[in-house]
C-alpha cells in the first residue's frame, strides 16, 4: 500500500481529496494535516511515501514545508494540490513530483498515483536509480499528442513554443514542426513544468532555452522572440522579472 498524508487547511477540500484517493486501489491515507507545522511533525512520525499538500496553509506555506520534508526524506513524493496555478515553477524548484489545480480531476490524480507506483516499483528493485528530478531537461522524454485517435510523439527538448488560438492549442518545435491538440495550456504546463517550461502569459508556454530577445510590448508586457521559429510570444511584466531571476545571470 502507498502511504499518503494529505495537508489542507480547508476541511471540505481535504475531505474531497481524501475521498478521491480512497477510490484508488493500493492507496492508504495515514494522516491529515491542517497546517504546515503539523505536516512536518506527521512526516517525521508516520514516514509517508507520498504527501499531497496545498500552497497556502497556516503557520508554514506548502513551499516552505516541502523544503523541510526534502531534508527529512528526499525520497518522499510531493504532490501540490492547490487552487493557485501561478506557483508551478516554484513548486518544481522545491522538488515537487506533480502539481494539481483545483477542482481535482479523478483521472488526473489516478495518473499521478500510477506514475508514483511505477517509479517506486522500479526504485525498490534498484536502489541506485535516479528518480525524476525537477531539474530534468527532458532530453530523453517525449510528449504524446492525441488527435483523431492518432498519437503523435515529439521530443520535449525540441518544443519551442505552445500557444492557444481559436480554441485549439498549437505546439511549435524545432524543424518547423507544428502540431495541434485540444489539451489546455494548464494541462500541458502540469506535464512540462518539471522540465523547466515557462508559462509566461495566460496564452503562452515557452522553452526558456529558446528565448533570444525580450522587447517592450505595451505598458505591462514584452514581445518574446525565440530560436527555431518565426512565431513570437507575449510575456507579462511580472513573468519577465521571474524569468530573468530564474534563467539569467
Amino acid at each position: 500500500m502507498l502511504k499518503v498524508i494529505i495537508a489542507e487547511d480547508d476541511s471540505i477540500m481535504r475531505r474531497v481529496l481524501k475521498q478521491i484517493l480512497m477510490e484508488i486501489p493500493g492507496v492508504s491515507i495515514i494522516g491529515e494535516a491542517e497546517n504546515g507545522q503539523q505536516l512536518v511533525e506527521m512526516v517525521e512520525e508516520l514516514e509517508p511515501e507520498v504527501v499531497f499538500l496545498d500552497i497556502d496553509m497556516p503557520e508554514m506555506s506548502g513551499l516552505e514545508v516541502s523544503r523541510k520534508i526534502y531534508e527529512i526524506n528526499a525520497n518522499i513524493f510531493l504532490v501540490f494540490a492547490t487552487g493557485y496555478n501561478c506557483y508551478t515553477h516554484k513548486a518544481f524548484d522545491v522538488y515537487a513530483f506533480d502539481y494539481l489545480v483545483k477542482p481535482f480531476n479523478l483521472e488526473r490524480i489516478k495518473h499521478t498515483i500510477q506514475r508514483i507506483k511505477k517509479l517506486k516499483t522500479v526504485k525498490d528493485g534498484n536502489d541506485s536509480l535516479k528518480l525524476e528530478s525537477p531539474l530534468d531537461t527532458g532530453d530523453h522524454i517525449k510528449l504524446k499528442i492525441v488527435s483523431n485517435d492518432k498519437s503523435t510523439f515529439i521530443n520535449i527538448s525540441d518544443i519551442v513554443l505552445i500557444t492557444r488560438c481559436n480554441r485549439k492549442t498549437m505546439i511549435y518545435a524545432v524543424g518547423d514542426i507544428v502540431l495541434q491538440t485540444y489539451e489546455s495550456l494548464q494541462d500541458l504546463i502540469e506535464k512540462l513544468g518539471r522540465y523547466h517550461f515557462f508559462r509566461c502569459h495566460k496564452s503562452f508556454i515557452i522553452n526558456p532555452k529558446m528565448v533570444r530577445e525580450l522587447s517592450p510590448w505595451g505598458n505591462k508586457s514584452y514581445l518574446v522572440k525565440l530560436a527555431n521559429t518565426k512565431e513570437t510570444a507575449l510575456m507579462t511584466l511580472e513573468c519577465a522579472k521571474e524569468f530573468q531571476n530564474r534563467y539569467c545571470i
